[in-house]
């Protein structure tokens, strides 16, 4: 089991990320995998073409919806062309496009459908939340933050957007404005234990460590196997004073080696070097020869150590 980093975690919605960091040879791959991916999504319609009548714009549609269920993007891609070029004027089949796009991790794509929703309904609030995922992908959180304020203003149940909010305040360091939009994601969404999670995450960030321990409780009822949120509740009881639960909690995300090694990381950052010293000789009990991070930890908790007054 590898080295755990002792940071509390995010949950993301989606996955996938603005490719402006990307090398070259990714860019040209995944380049390359998206013209493989159309070239047999163009042969596959053409035979479909042959068989099939010509199909109405609504038809097209929902050929599109069909194809996005079964996890065919490509195929969905082209129905939805196809039925754009029937009738440009149609906001739905935009916005269905829009996230296709959002999915395949081309922003520029994407903000260009979401804003020709815009063109034909400019209060479409699910549209605004579309482009504030676009900024947050390119790393725009500023211009995201408009545009996800824009969208709960028309429409204050998104909780998409609710949420996208409180991790770009997690990121800007507000955790009270986070904590309000966690809040009421939950309110709209109850049962998501990504939503617990990151409200325990803003309230530990704040140094409200009896009220972050309530809700990785709650996010654990949810999602009984979520190692994220056991790595984030074992900090927290750390933080409380309570290691020996936390020891037991670390356990759970990982092996025991991994449980000692982490409690000894943050004895350690904790400036408890012989607590530190003895957690990490444990790791190295449990798995020895093997668990290479441990001895880089002990090897600097001992050097902490012996500098200490």
């Amino acid at each position: 089991m590898g080295f755990y980093l002792l940071i509390p975690f995010l949950i993301l919605l989606m996955t996938g990320c603005s490719g402006s960091r990307n090398n070259q040879r990714g860019i040209s791959e995944n380049a390359q995998k998206k013209f493989m991916e159309r070239q047999k999504a163009l042969a596959a319609d053409e035979q479909a073409s042959k068989e099939n009548p010509v199909m109405t714009s609504e038809e097209l549609e929902r050929m599109g919806d069909f194809y996005v269920k079964q996890g065919n993007l490509p195929m969905a891609f082209l129905q939805y062309d196809k039925a754009l070029r029937l009738d440009r004027n149609q906001p739905g089949i935009h916005y269905k496009m829009g996230r296709l796009f959002l999915e395949k991790a081309m922003a520029e794509e994407a903000q260009n459908e979401f804003l020709e929703v815009l063109k034909v309904n400019p209060q479409h609030a699910q549209a605004f939340e579309g482009i504030g995922w676009v900024f947050f992908k390119t790393g725009d959180l500023e211009r995201a933050e408009k545009n996800l304020q824009q969208a709960i203003a028309l429409e204050d149940t998104l909780w998409q957007a609710h949420h996208l909010l409180g991790i770009i305040y997690d990121r800007q360091r507000n955790y009270e404005g986070a904590v309000r939009q966690y809040k009421k994601a939950i309110s709209v969404k109850p049962n998501m234990a990504m939503l617990f999670n990151n409200l325990g995450m803003s309230l530990l960030f704040k140094g409200d460590y009896d009220e972050a321990l309530k809700f990785f409780l709650e996010a654990l009822k949810l999602e009984a196997s979520n190692d994220r949120v056991y790595n984030n509740l074992g900090l927290t009881l750390c933080k409380l004073g309570r290691y020996e639960e936390a020891l037991e909690v670390f356990k759970k995300s990982g092996d025991e080696a991994a449980a000692y090694n982490n409690l000894g990381y943050i004895f350690m950052i904790e400036g408890k070097n012989k607590e530190a010293i003895e957690a990490f000789e444990k790791a190295l009990e449990i798995k020895p020869g093997f668990y290479t991070k441990a001895y880089e930890n002990l090897k600097k908790a001992k050097n902490a150590h012996s500098s200490s007054p």
